[in-house]
């Protein structure tokens, strides 16, 4: 038997029958306090519909799509400022492609390259280095986020990354030197490091049940559509002349933050931040004003308190990155790491980051390549809508095991005729094989990879866990970022479409990974996940297992239950 305590909160879960002696299924059963039993059952009956009704206001600062609901209430004009973590991933997403695509604009290559043969080319080294500068700063901005966002909350945090930001985006914008180009890379990667962390797991926090999965995964759509705005500025700055080509790229930002600055101060602080704090009654407020009347505070605040904490005394912090790795939750931390190791490890860095560059080298020309990758970033968006639904339905582990199957089909293909098809069929075959790629990578791994991470760590450690996940994420993509140049570029390896290869062999292995240690946590609620991992369920058999709620009715008790 294991027993889960908090503040008034009693869990007990007990397995009825063996699982193994039943074929792999088994029943675990869960005593819990009136609000917790009350509140957990609520949440399973709620349809999708009306999930969204209930939550409409907390949603409105975690997505985009669900910006203009009047029919759920009509004092919605009260909220204009929603889909602010959303637009916070738009500008992640806009900054991380700036900082790969830069190298295609042929005045850039002459301000910051050098003449190889009758065309400028930047530097491998150098595009190491920038890569390095901006992946360095994504590590470092995961690692100071745990906490600081453990002792300040979310909002100063955000603010103190975007005051960081605009002195980057000032030195991209003015500098003259690579080098100086190198230290904009560092600055602006330290806040979107911040951002990566702090949004899927505000998000997370914010949604209910039933569209948990669709809204965290709703923030790489963002980071998606921020692509796609980078692919649309790229292909208009070409119209202009001299170091405005690319300037432009830069300067954007700015707008950016100026949006999110103004909008900061309105952000509702996560209720599991406070009551991590002790300050209860302010959790109380921020539920009170999100919801109706008739919403089941106290039993939301049960369920927080529950997820939080398992051990004898309750936490007062929000863990620290020591923790993410000891016995109870280093399994947990691996799942949600390892669910960004793959997006890296399915081509995402040369699909998404060279795509103009490696059709210029293919021989297309600079205009054609954007108007590509412009139509190509449009299709990714349409394939992530699609993941809103794919997670609910296929569930998390399923959807991450099927794209990850059809992406190594994919990518040996393209890997394939990169190799016995050098006519301009074989380009054409390959660009419409990277368009599939896009559609299935953002409709799968890319969105699905923000749920399991956010469902997978402990409440208290959902922080530390996702700055890991970014530390990882961006250390993973350094390594492609250090070594693309010099496998891509026409003074080096020129691999071309042979690189699927690699990628393809890295996906095989993700696949057995998905296979043995992710788990099921489609319509799990957090404190459901919890005593699955604790009562060491294996990952791969989560769904042949039922956990039923039961109401504790010695409600008189305390918290020990005795």
């Amino acid at each position: 038997m294991s027993q889960l305590k908090d503040r008034g909160t009693v869990a007990h879960a007990e397995m009825a029958p063996d699982p193994e002696s039943m074929n792999g299924k088994g029943k675990f059963v869960v005593t819990a306090n009136q609000s917790l039993a009350r509140f957990q059952k609520h949440q399973h009956s709620l349809t999708i519909y009306e999930a969204l009704k209930e939550n409409y206001k907390p949603l409105l600062w975690c997505e985009l799509r669900f910006l203009y609901i009047p029919k759920f209430n009509p004092g919605l004009t009260q909220y204009p400022t929603g889909a602010y973590m959303f637009f916070v991933c738009i500008m992640y997403g806009y900054d991380a492609l700036v900082s790969s695509v830069v190298i295609s604009i042929a005045q850039f290559r002459k301000d910051f390259g050098y003449l190889y043969g009758n065309e400028y080319v930047v530097g491998a080294d150098w595009q190491l280095g920038f890569q390095a500068g901006f992946f360095a700063g994504l590590a470092l901005g995961g690692i100071a986020v745990g906490p600081v966002v453990g002792r300040f909350g979310r909002k100063w945090t955000i603010a103190g990354a975007y005051i960081i930001n605009i002195a980057g985006v000032f030195l991209q914008y003015f500098c003259t030197t690579p080098a100086q180009f190198l230290g904009s890379k560092l600055l602006t990667g330290f806040p979107l490091g911040a951002f990566a962390t702090i949004a899927p797991t505000y998000a997370s926090e914010m949604s209910p049940l039933a569209v948990r999965g669709a809204i965290t995964g709703g923030m790489n759509l963002a980071i998606v559509l921020g692509n796609t705005i980078g692919y649309g500025v790229l292909r208009e700055a070409g119209h202009y002349m001299g170091k405005a080509t690319y300037r432009i790229l830069f300067a954007v930002q700015w707008g950016f933050v100026g949006v999110c600055l103004a909008i900061l101060p309105f952000l509702p602080e996560s209720p599991y931040w406070f009551i991590t704090h002790g300050q209860e009654d302010k959790a109380r407020a921020i539920l009170d004003k999100l919801h109706s009347p008739s919403y089941d505070v106290d039993g939301r605040i049960a369920e927080i308190k529950s997820a939080l904490q398992q051990e004898t005394e309750t936490q007062q912090s929000q863990g620290s990155f020591k923790d993410c790795f000891n016995a109870q939750n280093w399994r947990r931390t691996l799942v949600a790491v390892m669910a960004f190791v793959i997006q890296n490890f399915s081509g995402m860095g040369w699909v998404v980051g060279y795509m103009s560059y490696f059709l210029q080298l293919a021989g297309m020309s600079a205009s054609r390549s954007f108007d590509m990758t412009v139509i190509i970033s449009g299709v990714m968006v349409v394939g992530n809508m699609c993941s809103w639904f794919l997670v609910e339905y296929l569930g998390r582990r399923g959807t991450l095991l099927c794209g990850s199957s059809i992406l190594f089909v994919s990518l040996l293909i393209i890997a394939i005729l990169a190799v016995t098809v050098t006519s301009q069929s074989g380009l054409t075959a390959q660009i419409v094989l990277m368009g599939a790629w896009g559609f299935t990578y953002q409709g799968t791994v890319g969105a699905v990879a923000w749920p399991i991470a956010s469902e997978n760590a402990t409440s208290s450690l959902r922080t530390p866990t996702q700055a890991l996940c970014t530390i990882v994420n961006a250390l993973t993509a350094s390594i492609w970022g250090l070594s693309l140049p010099y496998a891509v570029n026409p003074d080096q390896g020129n691999m071309q479409g042979k690189i699927g290869f690699i990628y393809a062999a890295l996906l095989l292995l993700s696949i057995v990974f998905i296979y043995f240690f992710v788990p099921e946590t489609k319509g799990r609620t957090y404190s459901e996940i919890d005593q699955l991992w604790e009562l060491g369920v294996l990952p791969r058999k989560w769904s042949q297992h039922e956990i039923v709620v039961i109401e504790n009715t010695n409600t008189g008790k305390d918290a020990d239950g005795e």
